[in-house]
């Protein structure tokens, strides 16, 4: 019998059970981290002692295993070896791929206004409740950042943080309500069903293998009433002001942008080598609406614009600020992400030397600042049936977070109220596209 064979025949969680491997021993107490195996028994149950300190994981950390051996060497750059759908860097000897994905999270958080959109009612969703313990789960957690802040802004919780590779944390930086684990979840998400109140799944679009299945999985991850957000990469660039779709450079398109060329490339290699890119960005431009798991009244996407390199400007000089600083973030992030991608480039085909020569062209058009372009993050939220009524304290806590926030807002995010105008502005967002699109490619 085959594996593929084998695979059909087990059960969602003998599949998980399959799939994970635990990572460093973060937050044991001593005679955990020395005794430590697989013990799938655990699901389900509290994750920490009474002294605060982390429980044995779902599926533990054998002591003796290198986390090495979650990766591997592909011309000279580390890669996870759980999945062949993700090919971007890692590893802590890889320090250029972290900063690019800090840069990122600091970026999406300025945009954002902070940690999360729907501010207000994830703040009520994660509020102190006696009895109850509030579990959030971070999918795709990257360097970990995300699932750390959120542990410190949110101590009474627990957060379990999710990737395909070790994170670059050591353990005493963590806070104790907050671990990680290795994890490829295109294996499925059956050990964790109906466990967390926040499911925050941050660009993972590329490394996964069908979007509907997993977002499906995610769902029912959620406890009743605990909201899903999500967070993906929009592989166009768009054009200032109205938001127009940017050519990338081409035989065609000589003027286009070389920084849209590299995404619209990593866009097909990564549909080449099996990622379910056309399922995410549908699923996440039509929203949750339709998902019957989920309240449809409580459902919105959004469209989160931030520009690449500092040229963005505004009347109002604080947020003028904002932009550019943003901006700087981006360049610096996009240029670090160019490096990172040409192994993957040129896995899928791509000759060495054309991709090189793609990485000097993206660099001066960063640095020159000739094209102007924003990289758009698309979100997608909204909670699991049913969904508690709010009490009068938590209206009144609401009303009066509302009120004494005084950050400078964003001016280029846009949050879509119903299936309709989400739909709309997708379609918008495609106009005249194909005409734009390069001749020549793999």
């Amino acid at each position: 019998m085959s594996r593929s064979e084998q695979n059909e025949q087990q059960s969602p969680v003998e599949r998980s059970y399959q799939a994970r491997v635990d990572q460093l021993a973060f937050n044991f107490s001593p005679s955990e981290a020395g005794t430590s195996r697989y013990t799938p028994s655990s699901t389900g149950q509290s994750y920490q002692n009474g002294d605060g300190t982390s429980k044995i994981s779902t599926y533990t950390y054998v002591t003796d295993r290198d986390a090495q051996s979650l990766l591997q060497e592909v011309d000279g750059r580390f890669i996870n070896t759980l999945s062949d759908k993700y090919y971007l860097p890692t590893g802590k000897d890889y320090e250029a791929e972290w900063s690019r994905l800090d840069k990122q999270h600091i970026a999406l958080m300025l945009g954002l206004g902070g940690l999360y959109p729907a501010r207000e009612d994830i703040q009520v969703l994660l509020a102190p409740q006696e009895g109850e313990t509030k579990r959030i789960l971070d999918i795709g957690c990257g360097t970990g950042t995300w699932a750390i802040e959120m542990a410190r802004l949110h101590p009474h919780c627990e957060i379990v943080a999710v990737d395909l590779s070790p994170v670059p944390v050591e353990s005493d930086a963590l806070p104790s309500n907050c671990r990680f684990e290795v994890d490829n979840i295109n294996m499925g998400l059956a050990h964790f069903y109906g466990q967390f109140d926040l499911i925050h799944t941050r660009i993972v679009g590329i490394g996964i293998d069908n979007f509907k299945d997993r977002m499906k999985d995610v769902h029912q991850c959620l406890k009743p009433g605990g909201i899903a957000l999500w967070i993906d990469a929009d592989f166009d660039l768009y054009s200032t002001e109205k938001f127009e779709y940017h050519p990338p450079a081409s035989d065609n398109h000589p003027e286009g942008s070389w920084a849209q060329r590299i995404m619209y490339e990593l866009r097909k290699a990564g549909i080449k080598v099996g990622s379910d890119v056309d399922g995410m960005e549908s699923a996440l431009d039509a929203g949750l609406w339709s998902d019957p798991l989920i309240d449809s009244k409580t459902c919105k996407t959004g469209s989160l614009y931030l520009p690449i390199g500092t040229w963005a400007n505004h009347e109002d000089p604080a947020i003028s600020q904002q932009l550019k600083y943003v901006g700087a973030l981006m360049r610096q992030g996009f240029i670090g992400g160019t490096a990172s991608s040409k192994t993957f480039l040129i896995k899928v085909g791509w000759r060495k030397e054309t991709v090189e020569t793609w990485e000097r062209n993206v660099i001066q058009e960063l640095t020159e600042l000739r094209v102007h372009t924003l990289v758009r993050y698309r979100l997608a939220w909204g909670r699991r049936k049913p969904v508690a009524p709010r009490s009068a304290q938590q209206r009144h806590n609401e009303e009066e977070e509302t009120e004494s926030s005084s950050r400078s807002p964003y001016p280029w995010f846009y949050v879509y109220d119903t299936e309709e105008a989400a739909l709309e502005q997708a379609e918008e967002r495609r106009r005249g596209k194909a005409n734009l699109l390069p001749s020549t490619s793999l």
